[in-house]
């Protein structure tokens, strides 16, 4: 049975995304001004050139849908919509890729000091984790970048080791009793044992640069500096999925250090311009809430070198966090916003 050229759609049309290719149109509608979690999209194709289509194929994010599709169970961010256009002995594929968003907005959220730590100064912190109630540390700077294992409660580094000048630290995290460090833009991450004795190295796949990592206990996560958290495999060190960090009204960037708590992702971003703290669904990438820790920094002590907020950790359901070249670590708890 062939098929009309021409799709009409139920839907009433807000939105519309249009990719033309080899005399085939292929276009995404949805009701909405932003395609979001729980929108129906309709994927239509229509030939520029009155050519007779015989039969199309749908496809959303490689797998087979009708064209149209309740938006349900899926990821925010980037998706790509593909055709597989059937004229004659022609097979035309199209695709085209847009941006799912958040349908609802994240929850603000503050801090309430409970304790105050002391901390190096010259700590330009990267990573901060908890493990075996000891801090295991990440700086960076070209010649000052280092991997630490602290004392949390007095601040004394037990052991440290310096990396080559020619390595800016990043993020670290610890599973399978291994340490993992980024590099900023070497490409290059390094393995250590818990006596911070380096026992391998690893290469960036597909991310851009090494920014921040947490782990869940099976898989690590990886930021590096855009909107994409990505998912590693702790055997490989292979990059084999990602997240996109999205609220309802756009993409977030420079997502910075990472923490894993009670199933979310706490992240560090420069995207806000000041000291905040986004939580992430690890599964979706949607921002359900931003804590904001607006005059944290104006408790540590001032000096030129004093930097934004970056490092969390956590340790029996308590939260620690600190910044760059920051002389305390705070102990908070995070509360609702009145």
């Amino acid at each position: 049975m062939k098929y009309s050229i021409i799709f009409f759609y139920i839907l009433l049309v807000f939105n519309c995304n249009t990719t033309i290719n080899n005399g085939f149109k292929i276009k995404i509608d949805s009701t909405n001004s932003k395609i979001a979690i729980g929108d129906e999209i309709s994927v239509s194709v229509n030939s520029t050139k009155n050519k007779t289509i015989d039969s199309i194929h749908y496809y959303l994010n490689g797998k087979k849908i009708n064209n149209q599709i309740l938006l349900s169970n899926i990821k925010v961010g980037e998706s790509e919509a593909k055709v597989n256009i059937f004229s004659g002995a022609e097979k035309i594929t199209l695709i085209k890729k847009f941006d799912i968003y958040s349908n609802s907005e994240p929850k603000i959220k503050k801090y309430k000091i409970i304790n105050e730590y002391a901390h190096d100064q010259n700590a330009y912190t990267q990573g901060l984790e908890f493990y075996d109630n000891f801090i295991y540390e990440s700086t960076g700077l070209n010649g000052k970048s280092s991997i630490r294992k602290v004392n949390y409660k007095d601040g004394t580094v037990i052991n440290k080791v310096d990396l080559d000048y020619k390595y800016f630290g990043e993020g670290l995290t610890i599973i399978n009793d291994k340490i993992y460090q980024l590099t900023w833009k070497s490409k290059i991450g390094f393995i250590y044992d818990l006596k911070l004795n380096n026992i391998g190295t690893f290469n960036y796949n597909k991310s851009v640069e090494g920014w921040g990592l947490c782990n869940d206990g099976n898989v690590i996560y990886k930021s590096d500096g855009t909107s994409r958290i990505w998912i590693l495999n702790p055997d490989t060190l292979e990059e084999v999925d990602f997240i996109d960090v999205m609220t309802d009204k756009s993409r977030i960037k420079n997502i910075n250090e990472l923490e894993y708590i009670n199933g979310k992702i706490y992240a560090n971003t420069y995207q806000f311009n000041r000291d905040v703290v986004i939580v992430i669904d690890p599964l979706t990438g949607i921002v359900e809430s931003v804590i904001n820790f607006s005059g944290i920094k104006d408790r540590v002590q001032q000096t030129p070198e004093v930097d934004v907020m970056n490092g969390i950790a956590e340790k029996d359901g308590k939260i620690f966090v600190t910044g760059k070249n920051w002389d305390k670590i705070f102990e908070v708890e995070i509360i609702s916003q009145n």
